[in-house]
């Protein structure tokens, strides 16, 4: 099937693949043959002056229905000190390599970064301040969280920090959705958390989710408008997504009329646009929708777009550095997860094994993720990939961009930039996995069958 007929029929039949935000996705990894060396990403990242920092702290008090991410619930206190004696260690051993590059940003993942006490987060910024002094002006800092981890004292104390964009799950307003959700907290304790984050710090994002068990699109836009009230300056609308190994999955094989169809979640999605252009909302991606006025709304993933390299610290965390995409071996089953942030925690630092498990990406690939990732944010520009590459973006996807144009998914502006248009933002995740090489296909689907 060619590119336009891929995107006609995708597009007809209303599909909603999960969305699309990184290019090759963790199921792409495998086991290298040997592991990593240090001088291997030293020498992809010697082209780029700036460096991005991602965190990745993997506790959870408990795992939500739909969730896939690598982490915990198996904790105790001793198990986060352990954790975080090691982050700090490998923050000093990375900055032996890379301390001389401007940070652009740090961005604490999770997992629940807030569960972490003020000492903790303190014994982290004072390592990242010792290894990488050098900071943007513009530097974001950012802080996941969730409404029943923290206090006012911590959040002071963030903020004190340096911590500039914080960013929490709300999901809904609504006390049956947030318990079908897995969230055992009520409505007033996500209300008092959208408070506290609104009023201390100058950059919050919200997310919510719709599509959830019993949900009614009444109720969903309920739960915006409640979340609309703070004026988070940052708003990522997502639908649910049911995956393998989730306990959602299980509830829609048994009840799927308890869950909005994908041509619903559609429907819902350009409602969400409508709503959110009227509150003077401006949409960035799919998901995205902001008021920073001047700049992106998250811009670690708009500075790794743009090729910046990418440090990932702690276990399950990923590092982009040009051909280099790697991290810790990764799994969702709770003891897998648990034996593997436990090895973290017990080995130091090893400079010729500083990963297990990743890709190499070919030319062809790093092209494929360069593009798509620009579509993504709706700015792909041909002289800029000239300027990458060497060549012309015509030249090496003609096919694609044709059937783009065709299907009116995106606009030229000024002979230069390629943008979505409104289709092309509400079927964006399509539009990537058009650009998908077949050796990234063929590894995603292996991993699915495994």
């Amino acid at each position: 099937m060619d590119c336009l007929d891929f995107l006609r029929t995708s597009i007809a039949k209303k599909e909603l693949p999960t969305y699309v935000y990184g290019y090759p996705s963790k199921r792409a990894y495998r086991a290298f043959p040997q592991p990593l060396h240090i001088t291997d990403v030293v020498e992809q990242a010697s082209r780029s002056k700036h460096i991005n920092i991602y965190i990745h702290i993997p506790f959870c008090r408990y795992r939500c229905t739909y969730c896939t991410l690598f982490l915990t619930t198996r904790q105790s206190p001793a198990t986060r000190e352990s954790y975080v004696a090691r982050l700090a260690e490998h923050i000093a051993r990375y900055g032996e390599y890379f301390g001389d590059r401007e940070v652009v940003s740090i961005y604490f993942g999770g997992g629940t970064p807030t569960l972490l006490t003020q000492h903790q987060f303190r014994e982290l910024f004072a390592a990242l301040e010792a290894a990488f002094p050098k900071r943007s002006r513009k530097c974001e800092i950012t802080i996941e969280s969730a409404p029943d981890t923290f206090d006012n004292n911590l959040l002071d104390c963030l903020k004190a920090f340096g911590v500039n964009r914080m960013s929490m799950g709300i999901q809904t307003m609504v006390p049956g959705e947030l318990a079908h959700a897995g969230r055992p907290y009520s409505v007033e304790t996500a209300e008092a958390g959208m408070k506290a984050l609104t009023e201390r710090f100058s950059h919050v994002n919200l997310d919510l989710i719709y599509g959830l068990r019993g949900q009614t699109r009444d109720s969903w836009f309920f739960s915006l408008g409640r979340a609309l009230d703070y004026e988070s300056q940052t708003l990522s609308l997502y639908p649910v997504v049911v995956r393998p190994m989730t306990n959602i999955m299980t509830s829609k094989a048994h009840a799927p009329e308890l869950f909005f169809s994908d041509a619903d979640k559609y429907e819902v999605y350009d409602q969400n646009v409508a709503l959110m252009a009227s509150k003077g909302y401006r949409q960035e991606s799919f998901t995205c929708f902001t008021k920073i006025a001047g700049g992106r709304a998250y811009r670690q993933e708009n500075s790794d777009f743009e090729g910046t390299p990418l440090l990932g610290l702690g276990a399950g965390a990923r590092s982009y550095f040009g051909q280099y995409h790697y991290g810790s071996d990764y799994a969702v089953d709770s003891r897998a997860a648990s034996s593997i942030i436990n090895a973290f925690s017990a080995h130091s630092f090893d400079p010729e094994a500083i990963a297990s498990h990743g890709i190499t990406l070919t030319p062809n690939d790093l092209a494929r993720r360069y593009v798509l990732l620009g579509l993504t944010l709706s700015a792909l520009s041909r002289r800029s990939y000239a300027s990458v590459f060497g060549r012309e973006l015509t030249a090496d996807f003609s096919e694609e961009l044709k059937a783009l144009e065709c299907l009116q998914l995106v606009d030229l502006a000024d002979g230069d930039t390629y943008r979505l248009t409104h289709a092309g933002f509400k079927y964006s995740s399509i539009v990537a996995i058009a650009f998908y090489s077949d050796t990234i296909v063929a590894l995603e689907e292996q991993y699915k069958v495994a």
